[in-house]
């Protein structure tokens, strides 16, 4: 895929997802195999300011990516940061989703692909995914992929060998 581009830098980060900056064609970001591209950055398609990009930095603890283009700094915030061995304290942002709240919802304190369940107070899931790194997002809709109920929400975390686990709770207004 990039045998034509001159790379100028590549950064890693909490999924080990490996992020390419390139000297004419944006960013690349891919899988941790390097074998699937997830996402391409370019200046038509997303905010950064240039197409050539010189530099990558993360801040791992935040998840936020900085590109240094030929025309400025601008930084993007993604769903990967770093991770402990075990699952911290998680924390859940916004908490409560208000009714006019457009974005992704946020769950940090995860372990390296910890296992998330989210449920309603029934017991049912309404989503199941995987952290990227010590982060894992929900927008806030169910398995038809609709917007869910006002109501209580349950996280489930639990680290994929079992060992860790914890359980936070979040609360959503429509």
């Amino acid at each position: 895929m990039l045998e034509t581009e001159q790379i100028n830098s590549i950064a890693i980060d909490g999924a080990n997802r490996k992020w390419v900056a390139t000297a004419s064609n944006g960013v690349f970001l891919f899988s941790p195999d390097g074998l699937e591209e997830i996402h391409h950055f370019t200046e038509n398609n997303s905010p950064l300011l240039s197409n050539n990009v010189l530099d990558i930095a993360i801040n791992h603890k935040r998840g936020e990516i900085f590109f240094a283009t030929d025309r400025g700094v601008i930084s993007y915030m993604s769903d990967a940061t770093n991770f402990d061995d075990e699952i911290s304290t998680m924390s859940i942002y916004p908490n409560p989703v208000r009714e006019d709240y457009v974005g992704l919802i946020t769950i940090d304190g995860l372990a390296y692909e910890t296992d998330i369940k989210i449920t309603d107070v029934s017991g049912n899931v309404v989503y199941n995914s995987t952290s990227n790194g010590g982060r894992a997002t929900w927008d806030a809709t169910g398995p038809d992929g609709r917007r869910v109920a006002t109501g209580i929400y349950l996280i489930f975390a639990a680290r994929s060998d079992g060992d860790a686990t914890n359980v936070g709770k979040i609360a959503v207004i429509r």
